[in-house]
């Protein structure tokens, strides 16, 4: 544990997450966010790398070539079908990669997602980027977390769709501001809040 951050080992909660996220999105380093959740850089990078949600990339308007070598290339008639008829390189056609010796697939992976912040929140290239991307979200995060816990505790009996549900009702108002007890004030007629009120906590 950092010695400079008193570490705060309580489990996290979703005020926290939002947090996380917020401060993520503004670029903040993390162990700015450790230092103002009282908690230690360590805890809020395995936080970070074990709920970010994984972004594929968009293969709108995308290169049937998915060699990593295509930039450089210059080969021509690999496949000897019709040389010396083409003239063109091979990277050009469709069935380039089926015939090449040499083919490398494309790798799609951000090596920046490899080191802090391990996300893409605050990347000013992420519009244009064709890598795969990352993003921490504090409403996944925190459902991620709660589906874990509900399913490792005994005692907790509570369905997955309760789960959902209670989530898409909980997560909202909590991203609003409104504190556990709040809502719970603000919804005494929902049995299922009132079932489970210690675990909102």
């Amino acid at each position: 544990m950092c010695k400079s951050i008193p570490g705060n080992q309580k489990h996290m909660t979703m005020d926290q997450r939002i947090i996380i996220e917020k401060r993520l999105d503004q670029g903040n380093s993390l162990h700015s966010i450790a230092l103002q959740l009282g908690k230690d850089p360590t805890t809020i990078s395995k936080e970070i790398k074990k709920h970010r949600t994984i972004q594929e990339h968009s293969h709108f308007n995308e290169s049937k070539n998915k060699c990593a070598l295509i930039k450089d290339c210059k080969k021509k008639n690999i496949c000897e079908i019709y040389a010396p008829i083409c003239k063109r390189m091979c990277k050009l056609c469709n069935h380039c990669n089926s015939h090449c010796d040499d083919f490398i697939p494309r790798s799609y992976h951000c090596s920046k997602l490899d080191k802090a912040p391990f996300v893409c929140n605050a990347c000013s290239k992420k519009s244009g980027c064709r890598l795969d991307k990352a993003y921490y979200r504090a409403t996944i995060a925190h459902r991620e977390y709660r589906t874990v816990l509900i399913e490792s505790r005994t005692g907790i009996n509570i369905s997955p769709e309760d789960l959902i549900r209670l989530d898409e009702l909980v997560s909202p108002l909590i991203m609003q501001g409104q504190s556990p007890y709040m809502i719970l004030q603000n919804h005494p007629e929902d049995p299922l809040l009132r079932k489970n009120a210690l675990q909102l906590h």
